[in-house]
């Protein structure tokens, strides 16, 4: 146990070291909301040809978790700036492992398997990023970028490790077994470390509990945030349009590559592939948000995501579809830090949560479209091949909207900058 010494936020009283708050964060999100997406992934074919359902009962499956996953994080980015992150994440925690356990008793009943894909979603919100992201930054003023990208990484570390562990669960036991572990994984670690780890800075909690007297909550309200920043909607719009394309595309990479006559093995190596390009990329990405300005990094990423997406649906070389999942790897990777870091410097500390939790609702609207848009577009071709030129011109659209967010609006130490012309050059993330 050590005092934090370097970031002026020193409370009185000691306390974890800050970099326990990134580790414990990166485990929460190592058995958390990617691990839906993996296992019916993974597990979708066996579940199907075992109750002799539709293909598309499992991806409406999915789309309904992915839309109520949206609801909850605006649920508990609300939360987290009332009451902080710990009270209102355990429970939700919990019922989305318990969610994913109860997954290895389905009977064969569509109405069950979609009402726990309702349970698993509205629990998700606690194990998506808004949580110990809101933490992170609160902690970190210097190497904000860099620890946001190692807790974003625990995302794609889920995303390489999932996919083996539910391979060889499936394998030794059936899905059932791999429900029933694989959620109990989800179920104790998220829930262990909101309760005995998770907690704000004490000047933070101090300016929040000091609002709370006065009958109100500290920072702007949504509805203001969302009159008075324009970049409130640029960025909103930039992470549902990349979202639909980069997760929606993934949740159906391992049957859109064996249709394709590429074996079950190689496929799921290609789902493992794009999401170790995840996790490379939420490094590189954070790294790269301390010293350059975001919006521009962001552009630059998603440009080569657009060609990752046109080699992944059109190309039938195994070759071209581990580069294409490279290149949409890098795109996923970098969505979740640069809302992240761009919500702490364009909007009020203490309307980060619900921002965020905002944000990240579109993010998995975006991605319910992007799943629902490739299930119709392989319903009525019976390929994806037709869903290449929409994604691609989704993913230009976000670029745009990136790059006209204009110069950060706070500087690291979450004061606003003085007044400026947004249509100005934008100030290095450095110096501001």
């Amino acid at each position: 146990m050590s005092a934090v010494g370097t970031t002026g936020l020193q409370a009185p009283t000691r306390h974890l070291n800050r970099w326990w708050y990134v580790v414990t964060g990166f485990m929460t999100l190592l058995f958390g909301t990617t691990a839906v997406n993996v296992l019916f992934n993974i597990l979708g074919k066996p579940m199907t040809q075992e109750f002799g359902w539709e293909r598309s009962v499992i991806s409406n499956g999915l789309s309904i978790e992915t839309v109520l996953v949206g609801i909850s994080i605006v649920i508990l980015g609300f939360l987290i700036d009332r009451y902080g992150p710990k009270i209102p994440s355990v429970p939700m925690s919990l019922a989305f492992g318990i969610g994913l356990m109860l997954m290895s008793a389905l009977p064969n009943n569509q109405l069950v398997f979609y009402l726990l894909c309702v349970v698993i979603g509205a629990g998700a919100g606690a194990v998506n990023p808004v949580a110990h992201s809101t933490v992170v930054s609160a902690w970190f003023q210097d190497r904000r970028g860099m620890a946001l990208g190692i807790l974003m990484a625990g995302l794609g570390s889920c995303g390489v490790l999932m996919p083996y562990l539910a391979n060889w669960m499936l394998g030794i036991g059936g899905w059932r077994l791999a429900f029933l572990v694989i959620g109990a994984l989800c179920t104790v670690i998220p829930a262990a470390v909101y309760a005995f780890v998770t907690r704000m800075p004490a000047e933070h909690e101090a300016e929040r509990m000091a609002a709370r007297l006065q009958g109100r909550m500290a920072g702007e309200s949504l509805l203001t945030v969302a009159r008075k920043y324009r970049q409130f909607w640029l960025l909103s719009i930039a992470i549902f349009l990349v979202s639909s394309a980069t997760f929606g595309l993934m949740s159906q990479i391992v049957p859109m590559t064996t249709d394709k006559g590429i074996s079950q093995g190689t496929a799921v190596s290609i789902l493992s592939v794009l999401s170790l390009a995840s996790v490379s990329a939420r490094l590189l990405v954070g790294y790269l948000l301390d010293r350059f300005y975001a919006p521009a990094i962001g552009s630059i990423i998603f440009a080569l995501c657009a060609v990752g997406v046109f080699l992944m649906i059109t190309s039938s070389q195994t070759g071209l579809l581990f580069v294409g999942a490279v290149l949409i790897g890098l795109g996923l990777g970098s969505e979740g830090d640069l809302a992240a870091y761009m919500v702490s410097r364009y909007f009020p500390k203490h309307s980060y949560g619900r921002v965020l939790g905002f944000i990240y609702f579109l993010y998995a609207q975006g991605s319910a479209f992007g799943i629902f848009l490739l299930g119709q577009v392989y319903s009525a071709t019976g390929s994806y091949r037709a869903g290449a030129l929409p994604i691609i011109v989704l993913v230009g659209v976000g670029i745009v909207c990136l790059l006209l967010m204009g110069s950060y609006r706070f500087t690291l130490d979450h004061k606003e900058v003085d007044a400026v012309d947004e249509t100005s050059a934008p100030k290095s993330p450095v110096s501001s």
